[in-house]
């Protein structure tokens, strides 16, 4: 299926990665441990990993940058930090700080990807930092005052001419980031004692948060999806519910104007639904979360068989100038990409393929008959013309016909949305 998310909300860090540890968390308000100024840490500076404390730091206002390889944000913002950090030198430090290990931030260094160069520094391979000050995304900075105080956390875009000012008269009013807890309920940091169920459900941005998962507390299971669009909570959901569901198998009875599907993932339009049930109900949690929606978001989706457009694939070996079936070997789906292997695999993989192509609107049906594994030599595409022309040596065949489908129909019931 075609997820409608983007690229930038994907690079966040899981709900759990850091989970509760024997270091004691700091809060707003906290003064940091000795033992945070004088602990050995590992230095990337001028490419090479040395051996340095936070002492050199104490004194100024000190603001730690959470970082990794993967977030995009985090290296695009890279070169601003690096002009701030000049900018500022003799009041503030500005410390990068990443669980990337050693080999994967020299890799970085030498690499394109470093919009920085030389000027590149961070601590790596951090243990320590990230459950001192805990958090669910990055980039992520921490405040800390001149006199050790933790006086702020906030989100990386905080990183600001404006607001180094405002911290360092002691004026920066920007609202702390709240952690939040493994398998509790949301802004909460432990259930209630005999909590049978919970239901929340948030129309508007959560700052810091952007993920989704099952969890689990004692007698109680949830279900979270944080921060997003109404139209990709409902996906989720239907994929857990709907053996048949994909993208192209979610109709709108009604004109949408940007609301419920959100492609530009406006934060006003982003939702946060967080549902728990007693344990022996865990099998029913998409379900149940659905229903939730279905009753309080002023959207409703229900399974309807209308008449649609479909695509058949069709195979007709008379007409295949390449053998379809597998030569055997190790199983590989690298999907529609330049040199990608589709080797040993059921039609039913190719099939998905298929409705992960952007430009592929309609549901996509076999209608091969296969029995055997197929082999294929894949690459690149970017319509029906060119998807037809890569199976037609092998016999298959992409057809536009009509036929009653199950669909996922989403009306609305409030008008306000």
């Amino acid at each position: 299926m075609k997820l409608i998310i983007t690229t930038g909300m994907m690079l966040v860090f899981s709900l759990f990665l850091y989970a509760q540890s024997p270091v004691k968390a700091l809060q707003v308000g906290d003064r940091v441990p000795d033992a945070f100024w004088t602990t050995p840490r590992k230095f990337m500076v001028g490419g090479k990993v040395v051996q340095r404390s936070m002492e050199q730091f104490r004194g100024k206002l000190l603001i730690i940058d959470f970082w990794a390889t993967f977030c995009i944000p985090c290296i695009k913002g890279m070169p601003e930090q690096e002009r701030l950090s000049r900018l500022f030198s003799s009041e503030v430090n500005i410390v990068s700080v990443t669980t990337d290990n050693e080999k994967l931030i020299s890799t970085f260094y030498s690499s394109e990807r470093n919009p920085v160069g030389r000027d590149f520094t961070s601590i790596v391979d951090d243990k320590e930092l990230n459950q001192f000050f805990l958090h669910n995304k990055i980039p992520h900075l921490v405040w800390i005052d001149n006199r050790g105080i933790v006086k702020n956390t906030t989100e990386g875009n905080a990183l600001s001419e404006a607001n180094i000012k405002a911290a360092l008269s002691g004026n920066l009013s920007l609202s702390p980031l709240d952690y939040i807890y493994p398998n509790t309920v949301l802004m909460m940091n432990q259930n209630p004692t005999g909590m049978q169920s919970f239901n929340l459900l948030i129309k508007g941005r959560i700052p810091g948060i952007s993920s989704s998962t099952v969890r689990s507390n004692g007698s109680n299971t949830g279900m979270i999806i944080f921060n997003h669009p109404l139209r990709w909570t409902y996906t989720v959901l239907a994929m857990g519910e709907f053996p048949w569901f994909s993208d192209q198998r979610f109709k709108l009875d009604f004109d949408d104007v940007d609301g419920f599907n959100n492609p530009s993932l406006k934060p006003e339009d982003l939702w946060t639904v967080d549902l728990w049930a007693p344990k022996e109900k865990s099998a029913s949690l998409k379900k149940l979360t659905m229903k939730y929606l279905n009753e309080n978001s002023g959207y409703s989706a229900a399974v309807k068989v209308i008449n649609t457009a479909v695509y058949k694939l069709k195979y007709l070996p008379s007409k295949a100038t390449r053998e379809l079936k597998t030569q055997g070997g190790r199983p590989a789906n690298l999907g529609f990409h330049k040199g990608s292997k589709f080797i040993n695999q059921p039609i039913a993989n190719l099939i998905n393929n298929i409705q992960d192509c952007a430009f592929v609107k309609y549901p996509v049906l076999n209608d091969t008959h296969l029995d055997f594994l197929i082999d294929l030599e894949l690459s690149a595409v970017k319509d029906m013309v060119g998807l037809n022309a890569l199976l037609n040596p092998y016999g298959l065949s992409l057809v536009v016909d009509h036929q009653e489908l199950e669909m996922l129909v989403v009306s609305k019931t409030d008008k306000t949305n």
